[in-house]
């Protein structure tokens, strides 16, 4: 069976209509369109459709399961990507590497004099940078895939982004309620720790820039 124009757009709007994420969408609309070719032509559209998602998904009502347990998945598989970024710093050659910044960074520290508004400057960078990467990521979103779609995985990308808002929102809390203040708190007088928190910074921005990356090179190569 081959359906026409008006068949396809009465499927998309079926699955437009019961599915959430563009994800799920995508696979199970490629997959039904796929199904349909071995279907006989001697039955009617609506026929193979509901015979299609019966036999394959189990029914219209378990979609929504085949579509959680599909944006489990892949919300699983992105955590397991950022994770080996994070990883693989710690790992030869790179490993090497991050140790020249550390030292690099240290002595550059120890070199400056730190004030409360080179403080707020970092944590300022520190918590847009996150935000950036998530705004591109929603343009590269209707840019690339030409549509805005929710995907699985947007909540996620938004809690990685905003951990370390999140993170300075707790310490800063905390140098409140201690009545020591958010510098002592944070650095105490050590500017080796600033660097610290500064690599710390950079290294995770930089997995978070490579997981936006990798999400739309997949895409792309698909």
């Amino acid at each position: 069976m081959k359906p026409d124009s008006r068949q396809i757009k009465i499927l998309q709007d079926y699955l437009h209509k019961t599915l959430t994420y563009r994800e799920s969408y995508e696979e199970i609309y490629d997959h039904v369109l796929s199904a349909l070719e071995h279907q006989p032509a001697d039955i009617s559209f609506q026929d193979a459709i509901n015979g299609i998602i019966i036999n394959d998904f189990g029914g219209h009502r378990n979609l929504l399961k085949v579509e959680k347990a599909h944006k489990d998945a892949l919300v699983n598989d992105m955590y397991k990507k950022y994770r080996s970024y994070i990883v693989s710093y710690f790992k030869v050659p790179n490993l090497f590497y991050l140790l020249l910044a550390v030292g690099a960074t240290c002595y550059g520290f120890a070199q400056i004099r730190v004030s409360i508004s080179l403080i707020i400057v970092m944590a300022f960078l520190m918590i847009l940078a996150p935000y950036i990467i998530y705004l591109l990521r929603l343009y590269d979103t209707g840019y690339i895939l030409g549509t805005t779609q929710k995907s699985a995985k947007d909540k996620s990308f938004e809690i990685l982004a905003s951990i370390p808002v999140r993170f300075f929102v707790i310490v800063n809390t905390f140098a409140i309620w201690s009545g020591e203040g958010f510098y002592k708190v944070f650095l105490g007088t050590n500017n080796y720790l600033l660097a610290v928190w500064f690599l710390i910074a950079i290294l995770y921005n930089i997995s978070l820039y490579k997981l936006y990356k990798y999400e739309f090179q997949t895409t792309a190569a698909i």
